[in-house]
C-alpha cells in the first residue's frame, strides 16, 4: 500500500512542479492527474499496491469533501450573489457530462460488438 500511496504523491509532485515551473492556472494536482492516466494507459494495467490504495483513499473520500462543504457555507454570501450563474454552470455542465458519456458509451458498445463478431 505504501508503494501505491508514493506513486500518487510522486504524479501530485510532477503535477505541481509543472504547474509552478510554467505558471499554469491548471492545479498541479489535475495535471498530475493526468500525468498518472497516461502512465496507466501506457503500462496497459495497474499494480496492486495502486489498487489497494485507491480503494483506500476512496473508503474515505467524504472526509475529504467535507472541508470543503463547510468552506462553501462560510462562503454563503457570495453564493447567494451568484446564485443564477452557478446554476447555469451546473445544468450546462451536466448536460455536456451526459452528452460525452452517451458517445463513449455508444463507441464503447460498438467496438465491443465488433470484438464479439471476430
Amino acid at each position: 500500500m505504501l508503494k501505491g500511496i508514493l506513486t500518487l504523491l510522486v504524479f501530485q509532485f510532477i503535477g505541481e512542479c509543472l504547474a509552478k515551473l510554467f505558471m499554469l492556472k491548471v492545479p498541479g494536482a489535475i495535471i498530475g492527474m493526468v500525468f498518472l492516466l497516461l502512465f496507466l494507459i501506457l503500462r496497459k494495467k495497474s499494480f496492486h499496491a495502486l489498487d489497494t490504495s485507491v480503494f483506500w483513499l476512496l473508503r474515505y473520500l467524504p472526509l475529504f469533501i467535507l472541508p470543503s462543504a463547510v468552506g462553501i457555507m462560510t462562503q454563503f454570501d457570495t453564493i447567494a450573489n451568484e446564485a443564477l450563474a452557478i446554476l447555469c454552470s451546473l445544468v450546462v455542465g451536466t448536460f455536456i457530462s451526459l452528452c460525452f458519456s452517451a458517445k463513449l458509451m455508444d463507441i464503447l458498445i460498438s467496438k465491443k460488438e465488433q470484438c464479439h463478431e471476430h
